[in-house]
């Protein structure tokens, strides 16, 4: 990529970091900092389910197993999670067991890594990103599909407030205006009329859930205390859609829809296009021209079949050729660029070049 070339790309890439900026994060970004992924998340299923399951239960397990594993029971290499759950999809009583895997597997890794940021003995990337943000009191929106709260640390680190939609402590009610009126900090009375100011802010959108969420009752409460109560997300799989109609699913998912909408540039990190659940609004924008910058390792086929003959989307992501030409392939106003023995696809590195 010649340096013209390169300029004016890191100059586009800047422009993605203005206050009307919506961002989507998936699981890439989680799986950077050392969390698992869809495939360790798989080996671990077929490890433990077992484990919880009755004789009428095991029948149905041991399709969706057959299905992950090889003869010798390992995972197979390319296996597709929520492919084969959506294939076999398991009853109330299977699904809850894998919630309860899933949510305990995810929390107990999570947890090393917030020890570690809390201790000063790492830095989260998303903290190094968030910075470089406009923020205004509008309020940065975040839509994210992870259940861990990897974002929620990154950006208290550098104290800047989250608005979740719950409102409350210890244990927080669902309630989206007292959590946005929570964040005002004071009332200008010398406007006509006076003009209510809010502290700058980040509102963050889980339509699949989150590892604070429980169900007290029937209520959905917001705690980041370890209740012995079932944890409110969603797993992979067919029921992933009946249960996104409900709360608190239903108010993330319709606001992130809503500022979806909204958005006049998408920052998309980590997210492979592979969730028909959310993707309805952010597709058609996307195709309707918003501007779209994409970093991730691996840019899927459904990247791939979407962005194709977009001039509205620039997308970095991992390429190695051999041991000795590795780095970054970024699709730039519908050309192909290579830039050697540099991630940028990765949101550390890229901070640390473009800006």
């Amino acid at each position: 990529m010649e340096e013209a070339e390169k300029d004016n790309l890191f100059r586009d890439i800047q422009s993605y970091f203005g206050a009307d900026t919506v961002l989507v994060i998936g699981s890439g970004l989680s799986c950077a900092e050392g969390l698992p992924g869809m495939w360790k998340l798989a080996e671990k299923l077929v490890e433990k389910v077992p484990e919880q399951l009755n004789d009428q239960n095991n029948k149905q397990w041991l399709k969706i197993k057959e299905d992950l594993t090889h003869q010798d029971g390992s995972v197979k290499e390319h296996a597709n999670l929520e492919a084969t759950l959506l294939k076999y999809p398991p009853d109330l009583e299977v699904e809850t067991i894998i919630r309860k895997v899933t949510a305990d597997y995810i929390k107990r890794e999570e947890q090393k890594v917030i020890e570690k940021v809390i201790k000063g003995e790492q830095e989260l990337r998303f903290s190094t990103l968030i910075k470089k943000f406009n923020i205004t009191d509008a309020g940065l929106k975040i839509v994210c599909t992870n259940y861990d709260r990897l974002l929620e640390i990154a950006c208290e680190v550098e104290n800047i407030p989250i608005d979740n939609l719950f409102y409350g402590k210890y244990i927080a009610r669902l309630d989206s205006k007292k959590s946005r009126m929570s964040f005002c900090e004071k009332i200008d009375n010398t406007r006509k009329p006076p003009k209510m100011i809010f502290n700058k802010k980040v509102s963050i959108y889980k339509p699949h859930g989150c590892l604070n969420w429980y169900l007290y009752k029937g209520n959905p409460i917001n705690s980041t205390f370890d209740l012995e109560l079932e944890r409110l997300i969603i797993t992979p799989g067919v029921n992933k859609f009946r249960n996104g109609y409900e709360t608190p699913f239903d108010t993330h998912r319709d606001k992130a829809n809503n500022v979806i909408d909204r958005a006049s540039k998408f920052l998309i990190v980590g997210y492979g296009f592979n969730d028909e659940h959310l993707e309805t609004h952010l597709k058609q924008r996307i195709r309707e021209g918003t501007p779209t910058l994409i970093l991730t390792k691996f840019l899927s086929e459904s990247s791939q079949s979407l962005i194709k003959d977009k001039e509205n989307v620039i997308a970095c992501y991992h390429y190695q050729e051999s041991d000795s030409k590795i780095g970054t392939e970024i699709i730039y106003k519908n050309n192909i660029y290579r830039i050697h023995d540099l991630d940028l696809w990765d949101i550390k590195t890229m901070t640390e070049v473009v800006f």
